[in-house]
């Protein structure tokens, strides 16, 4: 249904000023949470669920946890609210990837098939994302400019394009036809 495009793309536009102008103002424990729970439990509706959402949920929190603890470790970045830990991702973040992983199959599922694009826009969206972040109070760079722009732009440029490959995946064969496509033609033989 189209309304379900509207409300996915809505809820994921509105989870990066709750956690991240959250975590600015240090209520992005209840801000994003409120956000982005309500983003999870609207998409993991069995009638709305993508067959690999869970699966890219877990793989978007592992890498968002490791990729962001990176930045932290390597003195690029430093986040407000670091709960549980200055030393790694904070939650907020791990909210936000959580949210990442929620439109991949659903409103976004049209960069599917533009996996260069996806990457130029990542490339490019990424660091300026990390430098709003950093306007609000979010974030702080610690390092020099380059060094942020360099480092988040280029992992997200080629994040984002293995992202949607590997969304696209399960259930796929040889013959280019999801095992899904196939079930429901033997269901109607």
């Amino acid at each position: 249904m189209k309304y379900d495009f509207w409300i996915n793309q809505g809820l994921f536009q509105l989870s990066w000023p709750a956690c991240v102008v959250g975590a600015s103002a240090g209520v992005a424990g209840w801000t994003g949470t409120s956000v982005v729970a309500a983003m999870a439990l609207w998409q993991l509706h069995p009638r709305r669920r993508h067959p690999s959402d869970w699966r890219m949920i877990f793989l978007c929190l592992g890498i968002g946890f490791l990729l962001d603890s990176l930045w932290v470790q390597a003195g690029l970045l430093a986040y407000a609210m670091p709960w549980p830990s200055t030393q790694f991702a904070p939650f907020w973040i791990l909210l936000l990837w959580l949210a990442m992983a929620l439109v991949l199959n659903h409103s976004m599922s049209v960069f599917k098939g533009r996996l260069l694009l996806i990457g130029i826009l990542g490339g490019i969206g990424s660091p300026m994302s990390y430098f709003a972040g950093s306007r609000f109070g979010a974030v702080e760079w610690l390092a020099p400019a380059w060094q942020v722009v360099l480092a988040t732009g280029l992992s997200w440029a080629l994040l984002l394009p293995a992202l949607f490959w590997l969304a696209d995946r399960p259930g796929r064969r040889h013959d280019g036809k999801t095992s899904d496509q196939s079930l429901s033609r033997s269901a109607t033989s």
